[in-house]
């Protein structure tokens, strides 16, 4: 499967390309950075320092957007960190990224590849969006785009509906439902299901050191996090369920539904919703991920995570 991941790591995005380099059944074609958990240059550092830790450096890495399309710009440092780390540190990194950007970069390898590029967005949709935006054919041309995105029924972690990464950049998300992709959409009902915590790290014990104390080190601070704001005790991984199923889709459920997001309301702007009963009579533009086996997940991410 040849993959394009988008993100902006970002704990749970770090976690993510740990799993990824897991998956053998995942041939990563590129890693495009954009705006989102801080800012596009921080999230494109810690991309290189994490393709430095797993010995991913063969990956192009690029930059992408370093704003929405339309709002301005929101980090979540008080969520990730000052670095978008945590507390973990790692080296600064001596692999550069590559001169074209990254919408470029997506535009370049799925007229390369049409038909077999899936993209795997963890991050705002800015890039994608841009890239559609720049070359109008592409979507035709992409395999699916599978996005940590949105929520349905679970509270916003953004505001009181919106979810984060649909939050940062409402009109690209817009542009992606309206695309016509073939499109999984991975919401906080299924993530805030799947919580990370100290019982896992040791269950993590016999995995590659370095690889372990990172997700300790990075953890950490993102389970202080939801602790104080939210009153969850551990993490909610979001972005590794997104990546996991990729190569495990049972790991969920699917409906398949027609999807719309509010740009404009006072109360629930960057709100996505479902229509779970066809009351628009509008054919469904999105598979969403409503049920999720967690224990299955956790089991997956952890053993996957031994093997490197």
């Amino acid at each position: 499967m040849k993959v394009i991941l988008d993100t902006d790591p970002g704990i749970d995005d770090a976690l993510a390309f740990i799993l990824l380099k897991a998956m053998p059944e995942v041939s990563l074609q590129a890693i495009t950075t954009t705006h989102g958990n801080t800012t596009v240059e921080k999230c494109t550092t810690n991309a290189l320092k994490l393709v430095e830790l797993l010995g991913m450096t063969d990956i192009p890495v690029a930059m992408g957007a370093t704003e929405p399309l339309v709002k301005t710009l929101s980090v979540a440092e008080e969520t990730h960190g000052d670095t978008g780390l945590g507390h973990a540190v790692l080296p600064h990194p001596t692999t550069k990224i590559v001169e074209v950007n990254a919408a470029n970069l997506i535009i370049d390898i799925v007229n390369a590849n049409p038909g077999e590029i899936t993209i795997l967005c963890i991050g705002p949709v800015t890039n994608l969006a841009l890239a559609l935006l720049k070359d109008p054919t592409l979507r035709k041309k992409i395999k699916n785009v599978v996005s940590m995105a949105g929520t349905i029924h679970y509270p916003g972690n953004a505001t009181p509906s919106s979810e984060y990464n649909v939050f940062c950049d409402p009109e690209s998300f817009d542009i992606l439902l309206r695309s016509g992709i073939d499109l999984t959409i991975v919401p906080l009902d299924v993530t805030y299901q799947c919580l990370f915590t100290k019982a896992h790290i040791e269950r993590l014990a016999g995995a590659r050191e370095d690889i372990r104390n990172f997700i300790d080190r990075s953890t950490a601070f993102y389970m202080e996090f939801h602790a104080e704001y939210q009153g969850i005790e551990g993490c909610a991984i979001n972005d590794p369920l997104a990546a996991a199923i990729l190569v495990k889709p049972d790991l969920v459920k699917m409906r398949d539904y027609y999807v719309d997001i509010e740009l404009r309301g006072e109360f629930t702007a960057a709100k996505i919703s479902a229509d779970h009963f066809n009351a628009s009579g509008k054919t469904a533009n999105a598979k969403v991920a409503m049920e999720v086996d967690v224990d299955a997940f956790m089991d997956f991410f952890i053993e996957r995570v031994k093997t490197i």
